[in-house]
């Protein structure tokens, strides 16, 4: 299958363009991002033959040609780069999120429709063996007292310059200027303010936890009540308590710091026992999750599993291609994607217009 990858920043330097270039199916026919000198690198590296420092010109002079594409590039320009290649008929995988506002993910969703491709959003997560292990084991537990989610990353920037050579695209100020008016501005539109805290807090926050909002949404269903939402430490930490289906609490805690190893885990509370599982650092190939259940009251067994460490990025990839070839359907479609755009803006903009006090059904 011919595909092209748009946007090759550190994240598709590391895992998307490399575990393609191992996928027998998969070709590499064409690339674009904005940094030419990232262009002809990664072109020479896995000789692309097409390269672009547009993804418009990618779609429109490639289209007849690929199969489908491979959007890595930043949160706000998701949307309408996934839009156009899906008006162009190209199967289309587009990483978390799918957009920075609720507006702009229902556009995603109502092109996918509109359209004869598949549409994917990269949350790979749900292809960890460890987190699907975690979640088949749920079914073992007679009901669930409270589910907590922790997610605080490191300080990512030193996790990849110690671990990689990663390619920075050499670009002008004024593009770099103009991106980030444009960011900024999607930000004020998808929370209703122009608050600088909450505006930080929102930009850091959709990026950081939509993976573990999608995956409770999968392991849990969808949020019919946020009870309580506190943002502090100016707008690095948020946590809320949630109610899932059924009436399940959950309590999500976020934040950011200056370490250098995660803090990303689920644990859910049962009457007989909980069950856990802490994440690998998704900067690291190969790290497997930590899976364990514990259970008994009167006497305690533990049971600790560690998944092959077959890489989540390289999986969900895998998927791609099994839904262009008819084989699988999109496991994590653009509609659960908006919902966690429509959620974690809800989070905000709760905390903005009732403060610590108040609450809001969905």
């Amino acid at each position: 299958m011919k595909l092209g990858v748009i946007g090759v920043g550190a994240i598709a330097q590391i895992m998307h363009v490399p575990y393609l270039a191992e996928l027998p199916e998969a070709d590499i026919h064409a690339i674009a991002d904005p940094g030419k000198n990232v262009v002809e690198t990664f072109g020479d590296r896995y000789n692309v033959p097409n390269r672009y420092t547009e993804s418009t010109a990618l779609i429109e002079a490639q289209a007849d040609a690929l199969d489908g594409v491979v959007i890595t590039t930043p949160m706000h320009t998701h949307a309408e780069v996934a839009i156009a290649a899906l008006e162009a008929d190209l199967h289309t995988f587009v990483e978390k999120p799918v957009a920075v506002t609720p507006a702009d993910a229902q556009r995603v969703v109502d092109a996918a429709e509109e359209s004869d491709a598949v549409c994917m959003v990269g949350y790979m997560k749900r292809f960890d063996p460890g987190f699907q292990r975690f979640q088949s084991g749920l079914d073992d537990l007679s009901e669930i007292d409270l589910v907590t989610s922790t997610v605080i990353p490191p300080d990512v920037g030193s996790v990849l310059e110690e671990n990689y050579d990663i390619v920075y695209a050499d670009l002008a100020d004024s593009f770099i200027e103009e991106s980030n008016e444009t960011r900024r501005k999607q930000v004020e539109r998808a929370i209703g303010t122009d608050d600088e805290t909450l505006s930080k807090a929102y930009d850091f926050h959709l990026e950081s936890i939509c993976h573990d909002v999608n995956a409770l949404r999968s392991a849990f269903g969808s949020v019919e009540r946020i009870d309580h939402v506190d943002i502090f430490g100016d707008w690095q930490f948020i946590t809320a308590q949630l109610r899932y289906e059924g009436d399940r609490r959950c309590l999500l805690k976020a934040g950011t710091s200056d370490r250098k190893w995660y803090d990303e885990r689920i644990r859910v509370d049962a009457p007989e026992g909980s069950a856990s599982i802490e994440f690998s650092n998704a900067f690291i190939k190969n790290t497997p999750s930590d899976v364990r259940t514990k259970l008994g009251t009167a006497k305690t067994t533990e049971t600790r599993h560690t998944p092959s460490s077959d890489e989540p990025f390289k999986r969900e990839l895998r998927h791609f291609l099994e839904c262009i070839d008819g084989s699988a359907t999109p496991r994590t479609p653009p509609e659960e994607s908006k919902r966690d755009v429509e959620l974690i803006a809800d989070l905000v903009r709760t905390y903005d217009q009732v403060g610590e006090s108040g609450s809001v059904s969905r």
